[in-house]
This record gives C-alpha cells, sequence and structure tokens, in this order.
C-alpha cells in the first residue's frame, strides 16, 4: 500500500475540461486566434497553459502572457466552476484517508484557483497538502509543483516520504514524467483527457479506469476487501433491499387494480388471463422511477467520454456474438427442458405459461420480449449484480447474481432456465460494462422463444434434443470466448495490486 499519495486535479479528480476549453475560446475570441478543433482545445487540460498556447497556437513572446491573461479573465469568475467531480472520487478519498493514507494535491494550475476548487466540491478536508502553480511565476511547470509538494510533505512527515511508498495519480504523460523525474511512482487514469494514443505509448506503475480501480493500485488490494468487516447480513440486506421494494411497488399497484377490476367487472377466463398480462404492465411501468433512481446510483460510472466510446465500440463489434451466443442458449435449453418433462409437469410453470400466452402475438411480443426482460435487466444487472460486485470477487458474483435471476422466476422451469441464460448475461455484463449487451441477449431470446412458442411449439423428440444440445454447446463455446476477455480483466486487476 502506498503510504503518501499525489493526485493532480484536472482530469483527475474533477472533470473540468468545459471550463477550461471555454476560457480557451475567450482567449481566442479576444485575440482573434482561428479555432484549432475540439481535440486539440481538450488538449489543454493538464499542462501548463504557457507551453499550450505556444503549442496550439504557436504563439510566444508577450501574446503569451496577454493570451494567459484573457483566458484567466474568463476562468477566474466563470470557467473555474464549469466543473464537476469524477463519480466515485469523494468515497475513495474519505476510504483511503480512513486507512491513513497521506493525501495530497499536485497541480499545474494556480494554487489559489486549485484551493477554491477544492473548497466548492468539499474535498479540501481530505488533503494535507495542496500545491498548484504560482501565477506570477516561479512555479509554473509540472516538476517544479511536484519537487515542492514533496518537498512540504517531507517538512512534516521527516524523510518517510520515498520513491517505494509516494505515489502521484494524473491523467496525462507529463504527470508520469514528473513523478519519474522525481523518483516516486506514476499511475494515470484513463478516464481523464489523454487521447488513447497518448495512453498506449505510457508505461505508469498502473492504469485505472475509474475510482474502484484507483483504490486496488493505491492500496494494492480487491476494492471490495473495503467491505470485509460488514457483516454477510448486512451485505445481503443492502443486496436486496432494491428488489423487495421494486416487489412492493409492483405487488401494491398490481392488487390494487387486480381488486378494482375485480369489484367493477368481475371477468372470467379467458378474458382474465389477458386483464392480468396488462395489469403486470402497469405495476412494472409504476416501479420505472425507482428502479432508475437506483440504478443512477449503483451503474459504475463510465468517468469518460473515451470510456464510453470504447465500451460502446466494443459492443458495437460483438453485438452479432453476443445474440448469437443468447439465441443458441436460450432455444438449446427450451428444447432440453421440454425433452426432459419439466415443462409438462410443472404445475406452476403452465399456470404462468397460461397467462403470458393468452394474449395476441404482437402484443406479447411487446410485453415478453421488450418490456419486461428491459426492466429485469435494469433490476438485476443495472442495480443487484453492481450491488454484489461491490462485496464479491467477479466469479462468485457472476454466479450469485444468476442465482438471484433464477430464483426470482419462482417455478422450477423458468428457475433452471433463468439461472443459466442469468449466468451467461451476467458474464456478458462484466466482460462489456453496458447495459445494452444484456438487454440484448434477454430480449433477443425472450423474442425467440415467445415466437416459437405461440406459432411453432416445441417437440420432444431424439432430433429434438441433439438439436437442443448441440445449441447449447455453441452457448458454452461463446461464453468461453467472453470468459477469456473476463479473465484478462481479472489478470490486470491482479497486477494492479500486485497479487501473484
Amino acid at each position: 500500500m502506498y503510504k503518501y499519495v499525489l493526485f493532480d486535479l484536472d482530469g483527475t479528480l474533477t472533470d473540468s475540461g468545459p471550463g477550461i476549453m471555454n476560457s480557451v475560446r475567450h482567449a481566442m475570441e479576444k485575440m482573434h486566434l482561428e479555432d484549432p478543433g475540439e481535440q486539440a482545445l481538450r488538449s489543454f487540460v493538464g499542462p501548463p497553459l504557457k507551453d499550450s498556447f505556444e503549442r496550439v497556437f504557436g504563439l510566444s513572446g508577450e501574446q503569451i502572457p496577454e493570451a494567459i491573461a484573457f483566458y484567466r479573465e474568463y476562468f477566474r469568475e466563470t470557467g473555474i466552476f464549469e466543473n464537476e467531480v469524477y463519480p466515485g472520487i469523494p468515497q475513495l478519498l474519505a476510504d483511503l484517508k480512513e486507512k491513513g493514507i497521506f493525501l495530497g494535491v499536485a497541480s499545474s494550475k494556480p494554487e489559489t484557483f486549485v484551493k477554491r476548487i477544492l473548497e466548492h466540491f468539499e474535498l479540501d478536508s481530505f488533503f494535507t497538502v495542496v500545491v498548484g502553480s504560482i501565477e506570477e511565476g516561479g512555479r509554473e511547470t509540472k516538476d517544479e509543483v511536484l519537487e515542492e509538494a514533496l518537498k512540504r510533505i517531507r517538512a512534516t512527515e521527516g524523510h518517510q516520504c520515498r520513491g517505494s511508498n509516494t505515489l502521484l495519480v494524473g491523467d496525462r504523460w507529463m504527470d508520469l514524467a514528473s513523478a519519474k523525474n522525481q523518483n516516486i511512482d506514476g499511475a494515470l487514469v484513463t478516464f481523464g483527457y489523454a487521447t488513447e494514443e497518448e495512453l498506449s505509448e505510457q508505461e505508469p506503475a498502473f492504469f485505472a479506469e475509474n475510482a474502484t480501480q484507483l483504490y486496488e493500485g493505491i492500496c494494492k488490494e480487491p476494492a471490495y476487501y473495503r467491505y470485509g468487516k460488514r457483516s454477510a447480513f448486512k451485505k445481503t440486506f443492502e443486496i436486496l433491499l432494491p428488489l423487495l421494494f421494486y416487489w412492493v411497488i409492483q405487488l401494491g399497484v398490481y392488487n390494487l387494480f387486480y381488486a378494482l377490476v375485480m369489484y367493477l367487472w368481475s371477468p372470467q377466463e379467458p378474458l382474465l388471463g389477458r386483464i392480468q398480462v396488462y395489469l403486470n404492465v402497469v405495476a412494472t411501468v409504476a416501479a420505472w422511477p425507482y428502479l432508475a433512481r437506483c440504478y443512477k446510483r449503483d451503474c459504475p460510472p463510465d468517468g469518460s467520454g473515451l470510456q464510453v466510446e470504447r465500451k460502446v465500440r466494443a459492443v458495437k463489434r460483438d453485438w452479432p456474438l453476443i445474440l448469437a451466443s443468447s439465441l443458441a442458449l436460450s432455444l438449446g435449453l427450451n428444447i432440453v427442458l421440454i425433452f426432459l418433462g419439466f415443462a409438462n409437469t410443472s404445475e406452476s410453470y403452465q399456470r404462468v405459461a397460461g397467462i403470458q400466452y393468452s394474449v395476441s402475438l404482437p402484443v406479447g411480443l411487446v410485453i415478453y420480449g421488450i418490456l419486461m426482460p428491459f426492466t429485469e435487466e435494469v433490476l438485476f444487472r443495472g442495480v443487484l449484480q453492481n450491488r454484489i460486485m461491490k462485496y464479491y470477487p467477479k466469479t462468485l458474483g457472476i454466479f450469485l447474481s444468476a442465482l438471484l435471476f433464477g430464483c426470482y422466476h419462482g417455478n422450477p422451469v423458468q428457475i433452471i432456465y433463468a439461472f443459466f441464460m442469468g449466468l451467461s448475461i451476467a458474464l456478458v455484463y462484466e466482460v462489456y460494462q453496458r447495459l445494452s449487451a444484456p438487454v440484448l441477449m434477454h430480449c433477443g431470446a425472450n423474442l425467440l422463444i415467445y415466437f416459437l412458442t405461440k406459432q411453432v411449439g416445441f417437440t420432444a423428440g431424439l432430433p429434438a434434443l441433439v438439436l437442443g444440445g448441440g445449441l447449447v454447446l455453441v452457448a458454452a463455446v461463446t461464453n468461453l470466448y467472453f470468459g477469456r476477455i473476463l479473465r484478462e480483466g481479472i489478470r490486470q486487476q491482479r497486477d494492479r495490486i500486485h497479487v501473484p
């Protein structure tokens, strides 16, 4: 575990890009400079302003102080607060402080601005040392800022602050270069303002895609170790609480409208079955606002546009494989379960299926092929699985997520089916970290099975069993591919925490 950790500010603790780029635009307007493009403006986040104005606009001599003055004219009152703290950073700082780690800030931004920003976002209490540049000159480069920060630490801590136990966390190449020049370790976050090309050329102590990975790299332990002292009961309660509230909302709304319908109308079968389907839809939609709040709170933050772009690109690249795997597994499982006689001998499954297939094909496809699976993915992957992963390692978390998903469905047939589907869907969600991937799998599977059951039906002969077994095997092979990607992520985690 590192004992002393210094953080860069821009692109590391806070997303200050909008304020910085708007301040540059203000200087451009005042000096009638040509717009260099969005990517060039993004490059202003991190390096000293003098270097950036010289590099991007080719300014020299008296032009540079003039440009900086115009920049700060806007930044001092407006741009400084066009800024926000990256998700998970306050909790990370609190956890590090609780572990007794000495925290500081070393930024190329003027020290007065650094302190104002930290105070504005109520982060100042976490840091013992805060060092920035001096506006009037004398301390301008990142090297000079970092040297001063280390000097202040050693003034209070003695010579315990040294290379092997001290870390600078930044987002750009100059952060890493300065750490190397000062003989301390440097780590890079990938949610800042470095391009992929810039990141690929660096060799930090570790990369971190989010605050959780920063914790692992700094503390040299998996993030879920933070909650090792929390009892199993408290963990289970926190994981299941959203599901409990979802049930309360859904059952409350359903029973309210069901009682009203029965009191005013008293419909009989088969009309009653169709009414129950629509009441389920109303009850499910009624729970959406609650699920949206839970998802916003529990979904892991992306951190930056670059990260979102990388993850979306991966899903777009692999979506045919993701969908094919889901279709093969769902069809294969259905064929095998029917051959084994589970579907025909389970009264509870037959009762549920009778209600679900009582509506017309188009209505059923919309409800059970899109609306219901989408809702379940927000609940089980977007909320519950993310809560599980907070407390447990990935492999165990995937198993628990699938087990919970299976038990939720209530009857033996759907428990078995949903458990194996849940394993595959939970795995894919951990690999791609985009809700669109499990939604695609779940909706695709439900659309296929609902259509085939409603229009064609399934046979239970030996040829069907061979087909079903083959499809399950195909799905298993694709899941091995997903598992290999997940193992690479686990290996990178081990590298961060130096687990042999």
